[in-house]
């Protein structure tokens, strides 16, 4: 099985190698970035199950770009930084970190601590975007080349999963007046958007019809198996 991905966001490469390699030895596979840039850039393009976040990177406060964060992942997130005031700690849980550690933190903690956090975390099928190819991954990693049209659709409903996109809201991301709109031409859209997933391996889309309301893009969930190890 693969390894569990976890994104490491530090901007001290010495100990983001440190952190890296203790992650290695654990079963992880570690992807790095030592921005707030860059572990944007990465979450665009890399699903992750679980990320281990620095509060004080060159380009930004992460703490402050939680909620950006967030709407590109929901997976575990685990502050590690040296800011360590109560009310720091606060803000970055209630802003979308799963747990926070002050630095300096014993490596072996670190594990523990994303270990549990996978334990209890939803894994989802994980579909992706490809923002500069427009590739739509499937998770059983079969790829298909989205058009233009394709990828605006796509894109708009997967930034909000599980909510109900309206017609005409998804018409004016196509750069359309809903006025002017043939509905059919939407139907005819999906529907070549379904049979070339389908030929290409993908599998059923999670993108739903909600008649009379819009569509949805839905994820199946899978629990994790109950154990203290990463996932392999």
């Amino acid at each position: 099985m693969q390894s569990t991905t976890v994104l490491l966001v530090e901007d001290d490469a010495d100990l983001r190698e440190e952190v890296k390699d203790y992650l290695v030895t654990e079963g992880y596979k570690v992807l790095e970035a030592g921005s707030l840039q860059a572990c944007l850039n990465i979450l665009r393009i890399q699903p992750v199950q679980a990320m281990v976040l620095d509060a004080g990177l060159p380009d930004g406060n992460a703490l402050i770009a939680l909620p950006e964060i967030r709407r590109s992942t929901d997976c575990p997130i685990v502050m590690m930084t040296a800011w360590g005031q109560l009310s720091l700690r606060l803000q970055g849980l209630q802003k979308g970190a799963d747990y926070y550690l002050v630095k300096p933190v014993p490596l072996a903690e670190l594990c523990a601590v994303l270990a549990a956090l996978l334990r209890r975390s939803p894994a989802k099928e994980s579909w992706h975007v490809n923002v500069t190819a427009r590739v739509l991954s499937a998770p059983n990693g079969a790829k298909v080349q989205l058009t233009a049209s394709e990828w605006v659709f796509v894109q708009l409903l997967r930034q909000s999963p599980g909510q109900v996109i309206g017609r005409e809201e998804l018409v004016r991301s196509l750069g359309l007046d809903p006025l002017d709109y043939d509905s059919r031409r939407m139907d005819t859209l999906l529907q070549r958007l379904r049979k070339k997933a389908e030929e290409a391996g993908l599998g059923p889309l999670p993108l739903h019809t909600r008649h009379g309301l819009g569509y949805v893009w839905e994820e199946r969930e899978t629990t994790l198996p109950s154990t203290g190890l990463p996932q392999r």
